[in-house]
């Protein structure tokens, strides 16, 4: 079996968030599986830079194309123009095409290609399905105008959580279509995980504990919510980990220049990890948020978690009993669910217990290649 996977980045792009860590640990786990797998994407690396390695790679047993991109300042406000499209020819044909996230070009290209050769296609939004936030008008016109076709027409499309679900539902995608499917973690990252103090040691931090909130800066994510419920809490550090994706300098205006408050950027890679690991609480007080990484890779790290009570993540955070929830927005509960976590040690030690057993048990990816593998063969039957 071939997959060809369709994604707009790819690592090592991790200021484009969660998604380039989903494909590319999706690939890893297939490719280990015995499945040939080929990744379509493009050359963006953060806002002012391209990633430079080769167009066309081999990384992990796979084969990476990467088209150029026109613009690497329109790509990183996710307007993607990629060049020489006729570069996917290099690619031997797939036996089904998934295609990652929704409005860019690279799937109206795989999407032609499917059509032209006769190969199946799936679809996962990934949180971008929806149409909120920003740009929502020319959102709805690009829906109009170049891609809206694109879901509705593929063979399947997977939804991640519940939320998402009802997200596609809404869309238009009778429910025949819809496939559930939880994102996975690589457990193996974190087999070996970074000694703890070492983040503190980097960021000259004290032994206070650490509250964090790891991902993207735009305003759905509550991190200006987290840092007014912030207030009041003494012998904590805060620190917000993440790109600006909008919302970095109301967060700046509400911390104040706080010495308790730290602002670190886009961490990669074992920098994650070290954040993680030192972290007492991880805080992911967001909303329309379809699944989220970051609350399990903490829990893995030893920190749970408060999320937001309307998020993907939230409905298995529950589930497993590994954290809190609280409603985005609701400043005073997520003050409150602050203070008892921090007070009380035996809690957080028996969610992070829970949260380990659940992600090992659900959320591993061997187990989610699995449930993508059984599709892909079953899209292939019907096709």
């Amino acid at each position: 079996m071939h997959i060809l996977h369709v994604t707009p980045y790819f690592p090592p792009t991790w200021s484009y968030g969660g998604i380039p860590r989903i494909v590319d640990g999706l690939s890893r786990a297939l490719a280990q599986k015995g499945v040939t797998v080929s990744i379509l994407t493009t050359d963006v690396f953060d806002r002012t830079s391209r990633h430079g390695l080769a167009k066309l790679r081999q990384e992990n047993g796979m084969t990476v194309l990467s088209l150029p991109n026109l613009s690497n300042r329109l790509a990183y406000r996710q307007i993607f123009l990629p060049l020489h499209q006729g570069e996917l020819q290099k690619i031997s044909k797939p036996d089904v095409i998934h295609m990652h996230g929704h409005r860019h070009l690279l799937n109206n290209i795989a999407f032609r290609h499917a059509k032209r050769r006769g190969i199946p296609f799936v679809f996962t939004a990934n949180g971008t399905l929806h149409r909120h936030e920003r740009r929502v008008r020319i959102k709805k016109a690009w829906d109009a105008l170049l891609s809206g076709h694109i879901p509705r027409q593929a063979h399947a499309c997977i939804a991640v959580s519940a939320v998402d679900v009802h997200i596609h539902r809404a869309y238009g995608i009778p429910a025949t279509k819809i496939v559930h499917i939880p994102n996975g973690l690589d457990l193996a990252e974190f087999e070996s995980l970074p000694p703890r103090g070492l983040f503190r040691k980097k960021w000259n931090l004290s032994s206070d504990p650490i509250i964090c909130y790891l991902g993207q800066l735009s305003p759905r994510k509550g991190v200006v919510h987290l840092i007014k419920a912030f207030e009041g809490i003494s012998s904590a550090q805060l620190v917000i980990a993440g790109n600006d994706m909008g919302a970095m300098k109301e967060a700046k205006r509400a911390a104040k220049n706080r010495e308790s408050i730290l602002f670190t950027g886009v961490l990669r890679g074992r920098e994650r990890l070290e954040l993680l690991s030192d972290a007492t609480i991880l805080v992911y007080a967001s909303t329309d948020e379809i699944f989220g990484l970051s609350p399990f890779e903490g829990l893995l790290c030893g920190a749970p978690a408060i999320v937001g009570d309307d998020c993907g993540c939230g409905e298995l955070i529950s589930k497993a009993q590994a954290g809190l929830l609280v409603k985005h927005g609701d400043i005073a509960s997520l003050n409150q669910k602050l203070r008892t976590l921090l007070q009380e040690d035996a809690i957080r030690t028996l969610m992070v217990k829970r949260g380990r057993d659940y992600i090992q048990k659900e959320l591993a990816f061997t187990h989610i290649a699995q449930k993508h593998i059984d599709l892909y063969a079953r899209i292939q039957r019907e096709s």
